[in-house]
């Protein structure tokens, strides 16, 4: 089957001067004619113009006319007792004239031009389009490729690389892409079927790998890499995915439930009980085979009482409960951790950290950038438990990882009927002082730990517990924020979590300084 491709006409329109004479008069007619390159190359220029003209015609080729392809072409409006003979001028892809005719070739409306080798001369041939059929249709020029006509289905279908982490997806119609597991694709190209084996090239036609069947299904290229047949196309996650996938934490809490992405693998964690356990189906060869996302039910004890006395002291001991947890879970591996994003969230209060780790957390890999992870700690009341949520990964996907794992988080079932909200204003109290206190001032705590002021008449409610205190020198009432809270100077709010956390980290720099498109040597 011939590759032939029809190009739009180019008309040479011809301006009337002259209305027909009365009846009887001989009409004119638009000449039209098929022009087929049977030269053996390329034609860059091609002119056709009548002999009755001076000058050669507006050229009708602007881009590369192919060897093997077709073209009509408009030559004008004539009384077909005044038509006259025409000559063609063409030029090559490297500058050469290949037609200067000085002959004057007639042709009809219909007519078919066949440029042939421009070695013999003239190199030119006119017929009929019956004539054609017979004496061309079979033209194969030497250069094109002969449309697939083989059966390729052993090859068709979805791809995986073993050994690096894109796949390759192959259709019957000789068509093929590349894609990673970041979702980004090569492509597409086209498949050439060969003895015993298919050879993928790009549009351009630069060959990009040779592959063939294996015994066990597989199929490999020169270097005996296989590749694995898919039934889906499995991508590394990211946020935007469907959370479409139910897991059950361990243990304790085993009706507790999440929802995560398909993309990914949930489980119980080996070492830590009430827990599941999230990573990357795909991470195998790529940046994620360090990352993990761990949600866990962890138990705490001593912090009830802080915690309802409402958000200002709940703030707080939720810095210490999250930093007793950064330093018992990685001890040694800390580098630094800041705190912030505390959040009074109505049923639960929360607060997320953000840590630089030592490399050598992991055991394997020689790592080409540094270990970030994050860490938010909810506390959903007087339960005994808190709920810790750590995302670890290397500093290019942590934003990533860190966006999945609050998806995550939005989805889990659990509430403990607790609410955040301080108690109701106390109503008056009783008269606090004896008959001596008449008319003397002072700060005074009731039975729940509120603040109220006797301004020496009666009593005025000043402040929560969680709001202020009364100082034990001065006897003077002082709000929370001046109680002089000197937990570990770290933690502080309004820090951008990803960015180089300061002089002397040199070795920490923003995300997105690394990245591994996973293309390797084929795309590289």
């Amino acid at each position: 089957m011939r590759n032939w491709k029809k190009f739009a006409s180019l008309l040479l329109v011809l301006v009337m001067c002259l209305s027909l004479a009365a009846c009887g008069g001989e009409a004119e007619e638009d000449v039209v004619v098929t022009v087929a390159n049977q030269s053996g190359q390329d034609i860059t220029s091609l002119s056709i113009a009548a002999t009755t003209s001076d000058e050669w015609g507006e050229d009708f080729v602007h881009v590369v006319f192919q060897d093997g392809e077709l073209m009509e072409v408009a030559l004008g409006a004539y009384k077909p007792s005044e038509l006259p003979g025409f000559n063609i001028l063409a030029y090559g892809e490297d500058g050469d004239v290949l037609y200067d005719t000085n002959a004057e070739f007639t042709v009809c409306n219909g007519d078919y031009i066949i440029l042939e080798s421009p070695y013999d001369n003239p190199g030119i041939t006119i017929c009929t389009s019956d004539e054609y059929d017979d004496l061309f249709a079979d033209y194969d020029p030497y250069f094109v490729e002969e449309p697939q006509s083989v059966d390729i289905s052993g090859y068709t279908g979805c791809w995986k690389m073993e050994n690096a982490p894109f796949y390759f997806v192959i259709n019957d119609s000789c068509e093929w892409a590349a894609v990673n597991l970041y979702g980004e694709e090569i492509g597409p190209g086209y498949v050439v079927a060969e003895e015993g084996h298919i050879t993928l090239y790009m549009e351009d036609g630069s060959e990009v790998i040779s592959l063939w069947q294996e015994d066990e299904g597989f199929l490999s290229d020169v270097e005996d890499n296989l590749l694995v047949l898919t039934d889906y196309l499995m991508l590394l996650p990211t946020p935007e995915d469907a959370l479409s996938e139910t897991a059950y934490f361990s243990d304790d809490f085993a009706d507790v439930s999440i929802n995560y992405p398909i993309q990914m693998t949930a489980g119980p964690h080996p070492n830590v009980h009430n827990a599941v356990n999230l990573n990357a189906v795909m991470e195998d060869g790529t940046d994620d085979y360090y990352t993990n996302i761990l949600i866990a039910f962890q138990p705490i004890s001593g912090f009830d009482p802080y915690m309802e006395k409402g958000a200002a002291t709940a703030e707080s001991y939720m810095m210490i409960m999250m930093d007793d947890f950064m330093n018992s879970m990685y001890g040694d591996y800390l580098i630094k951790s800041i705190g912030s994003d505390f959040e009074d969230n109505g049923d639960y209060y929360s607060i997320t950290g953000y840590m630089w780790l030592e490399g050598s957390i992991f055991s394997t890999g020689d790592l080409a950038q540094p270990v970030r992870a994050c860490m938010e700690v909810r506390y959903y009341g007087p339960t005994g438990y808190a709920l810790v949520a750590v995302t670890t990964a290397l500093e290019s996907r942590i934003q990533n990882y860190y966006d999945i794992c609050n998806n995550i988080l939005d989805t889990i079932s659990y509430s403990a009927g607790w609410s955040t909200a301080p108690k109701a204003r106390p109503a008056q109290p009783a008269y606090s002082g004896d008959s001596g206190d008449y008319g003397t001032p002072y700060y005074w705590y009731d039975e729940d730990g509120d603040i109220w002021y006797w301004n020496g008449y009666e009593n005025v409610f000043i402040s929560y517990g969680s709001d202020g205190y009364i100082d034990s020198d001065s006897g003077e009432y002082m709000e929370s924020n001046d109680a002089g809270w000197d937990y570990d100077d770290y933690y502080y709010d309004d820090y951008d979590p990803w960015s180089d956390p300061g002089d002397g980290w040199d070795a920490w720099s923003d995300p997105g300084d690394y990245y591994d498109d996973g293309w390797g040597d084929y795309f590289g």
